[in-house]
């Protein structure tokens, strides 16, 4: 579980609290819009999504770019 501490105006900090599955889904959502298609494959693409997961295809993905070049005819 992620926490962060957001601050507020009124000079006080709370305490925010993510499960897995929150932070898999904040990931996605905050990818450029270039990666539409990547994510809507993970998020319809399976029943529970976690972070872990997200993270690993994201590594898989960028690894992938850069062995083959993001212009490459798979990317059409």
């Amino acid at each position: 579980m992620m926490a962060i501490l957001v601050q507020t105006g009124l000079k006080k900090n709370i305490k925010v609290k993510f499960n897995d599955e929150d932070q898999a889904m904040l990931l996605l959502y905050f990818l450029p819009s270039s990666y539409k298609s990547f994510r809507e494959t993970l998020i319809y693409g399976r029943d529970k999504l976690s972070f872990e997961d997200v993270k690993g295809h994201l590594l898989s993905k960028d690894k992938l770019n850069k062995e083959f070049g993001s212009d490459s005819k798979a990317n059409r």
